[in-house]
């Protein structure tokens, strides 16, 4: 009988750190997908910026011609 109960309660420990470890990896998931959304938005953003740049510079850049 104690070899039984010690048995049922190294199977609820186990099923315990199991479920904390799913949630953990969930979680790491969950902000590992929301860092690459926030790096791909500001990668986008960069790229605007860039192309704001370029197009002020030929809109405010003289050409003289002799």
């Amino acid at each position: 009988m104690i070899m039984y109960a010690i048995i049922l309660s190294t199977i609820a420990i186990l099923t315990h750190n199991t479920t904390a470890i799913t949630i953990l990896t969930m979680h790491h998931a969950t902000i590992t997908t929301k860092t690459i959304a926030v790096q791909t938005l500001i990668l986008e953003d960069v790229a605007d910026i860039e192309d704001n740049i370029l197009d002020m510079t030929e809109a405010y850049s003289t050409i003289f011609v002799l």
